[in-house]
């Protein structure tokens, strides 16, 4: 960015005094005063180029507008312009951005390019479209007419469109691309969003995980996903970075997947002169690798004990060497898909090649045990379902190298549930500061702003209320009649017009199906399948009465105003389920579930309220 001390002083008049007081009105938007705050800490943390500013803003600030409106501003006054980036952690609030972003540019007649960047996963495929239909001669109508509704393929254009969309989907998304070597490349939809998306002057409004993505292929000097004038980024729902860190840094192996990765290999062996003794071995690698599992499903067994009443439906226990597989380790060295395939050219080999070299290496990991956690995962009553997972230990150290510094970019931090009880603002954020790495900036680098309180009067307008006479939740049984009957209650003093927050599926399909044999007279609704519930939301809003049963997505970037949400239900508090990266964050601390555990719950609480009051 070029831009003067001057620029920001006369566009923090045009931005606080003309949008925020004169044109935001006009729109029909009520203007705060926490948002005009908001906005000009932002606009003295670029004027004194600060490295990263966290700032928390309560619901009803209007934050989006607080962040989007200096920012396309500034960008549209800059000598030669610049690109934004916002990452956020839901779909929903991406879609909303996105609202936003198109509503702004259209009435300040700017000149940007705004482009919502999601995963590959959530895009059509010709490819796969081809492979799965093109020899049938009655073909689904959607193919033909999918280009009508949805400009790149995007699934959540698609839901009305395609039948079955879910049960369809994972066979015809782009799972994976061959790029240039793809027979479709040149009229794919999504390599013309990708393109789209490297575009300088840019708007990106994009997930964690691809952030995430793109300060990889910074760190190891590969081409960014975003534009190259990219100069300012910002990290909306910053609450669950180090989550989504997390999951984007593990890795994760189950038997299934080693099976196949072994049949790969032997397809391609076959074609070397070894082909009996190299079948000898897969063999024997295969009934080891049945033993390793075997046995590691048996520790997790007796590991995991008796639930206690707890609903943890997938047990989590730290992975301690298995002395089989220094064997399987040795045995798939000897699998030499490498040594004996060299002078072979195929793009599968290449994938099945790199594959190999990563699971080995994970193998080593777990004897040699560096810097990572590994553990085993494994769903209730489902042996299956056994994955083994490693992750880095110093996860705020790895997001600050990412993120603080390998991008030289100002980086603003903010969300509505960022701060916890302290006396400083430094004490306010020291959880999400010391979770991000972020502790090593200085203080010059570092910005920190007072959180900005929520305009709602919710002495006014709210009611909490605890019951005080529930069972204990160890006694299961008698804990779910007990909050069935409670819900029931409340659900008739609101009429219905109530969402019911879960923590678990488990518990919210057995309320669900209670409900729904009582003939009540309300449309009892739940949650999908899938990353987008726009449909499902909008039947809640648009049947007033209804209640809603959710999880997941609903405790956060939903926005439901209006009566249909008169009545917050939350099912349990919602305590994360334990986790080896949080058992190790709790072991660094004096007392791990009070500065661990229970800011993590604080964190997820304060979003489901916010569910509420949204105007």
């Amino acid at each position: 960015m070029r831009y003067t001390s001057l620029d920001i002083d006369n566009l923090g008049y045009k931005v606080s005094y003309l949008f925020f007081e004169k044109q935001l009105p006009s729109l029909g938007y009520s203007v705060r005063k926490p948002q005009i705050e908001y906005t000009e800490d932002i606009l003295n943390m670029l004027k004194n180029r600060s490295k990263c500013l966290i700032i928390e803003a309560e619901v009803g600030t209007g934050k989006s507008f607080g962040y989007l409106a200096p920012l396309l501003q500034l960008q549209s006054v800059d000598r030669g312009g610049f690109s934004v980036v916002i990452s956020t952690g839901t779909i929903a609030l991406q879609e909303q951005l996105m609202e936003d972003i198109k509503l702004l540019k259209d009435y300040m007649g700017l000149s940007i390019n705004p482009v919502l960047a999601k995963g590959m996963s959530h895009f059509l495929c010709k490819s796969r479209i081809n492979q799965r239909y093109g020899k049938q001669t009655n073909k689904p109508d959607w193919i033909n007419d999918w280009t009508r509704v949805s400009e790149y393929g995007d699934k959540v254009d698609l839901n009305k469109l395609i039948p079955d969309i879910n049960d369809v989907w994972g066979k015809v998304n782009v799972s994976k691309c061959s790029f240039r070597k793809c027979a479709f490349f040149s009229e794919c939809k999504y390599m013309e969003l990708r393109d789209r998306m490297k575009k300088n002057n840019s708007v990106i409004v994009t997930n964690h995980d691809q952030l995430i993505a793109n300060a990889k292929s910074l760190k190891v000097g590969r081409n960014p996903l975003f534009p190259l004038d990219t100069s300012i980024i910002i990290i909306d729902e910053a609450h669950n970075l180090e989550e989504k860190a997390r999951n984007s840094l593990s890795e994760s192996w189950g038997l299934g997947e080693i099976k196949d990765l072994l049949y790969s290999i032997g397809k391609f062996l076959s074609r070397s002169d070894n082909y009996e003794e190299n079948e000898k071995t897969k063999e024997r690698i295969l009934i080891r690798l049945e033993r390793v599992f075997h046995n590691l499903y048996l520790y997790c067994i007796q590991k995991s004990g008796d639930d206690d009443g707890n609903d943890i439906q997938t047990f989590k226990i730290e992975l301690t060497h298995e002395d089989e597989i220094d064997i399987l380790i040795e045995d798939l060295n000897n699998f030499n898909i490498s040594a004996q395939l060299l002078d072979v050219e195929n793009d599968e080999l290449d994938d099945t090649l790199y594959k190999s070299e990563v699971l080995i290496s994970f193998l080593n990991d777990i004897i040699e045990q560096h810097n990572r956690i590994y553990w085993l995962e494994m769903k209730k009553n489902n042996n299956k379902s056994l994955r083994l997972n490693s992750i880095p230990k110093e996860m705020g150290e790895i997001i600050h190298n990412y993120l603080f510094e390998v991008i030289d970019k100002p980086i603003i931090l903010t969300s509505a549930t960022i701060s916890q009880p302290g006396i400083t603002n430094y004490d306010k954020y020291d959880y999400l500061i010391n979770s991000l790495g972020m502790d090593s900036l200085t203080t010059g680098q570092l910005a920190v702003a007072d959180p900005k309180p929520s305009p709602f009067n919710y002495d006014s307008n709210a009611l909490i209320y605890i019951p005080n006479d529930l069972p204990s939740r160890k006694e299961k049984d008698q804990y779910k009649e007990a909050a069935f009957s409670e819900i029931l209650r409340l659900l008739k003093l609101t009429d219905g017009r109530a969402m019911i927050l879960f923590t678990s599926k488990e518990d919210m399909m057995d309320v669900y199906k209670n409900l729904r044999v009582l003939n009540l007279p309300w449309n009892i609704l739940v949650q999908v399948e899938g990353s987008s519930q726009n449909e499902i939301k909008d039947q809640f809003i648009e049947d007033e009465k209804s209640v809603l049963l959710s999880t997941g997505i609903f405790w956060e970037g939903m926005n439901i105003p209006g009566p249909s949400l008169s009545n917050l239900i939350i099912y349990k508090l919602p305590f994360p389920v334990p986790h080896p990266i949080l058992d190790y964050k709790s072991s660094l601390v004096d007392d791990g579930f009070s500065q661990v555990y229970i800011p993590e719950m604080l964190i997820k609480l304060r979003q489901g309220l916010g569910r509420l009051i949204r105007k």
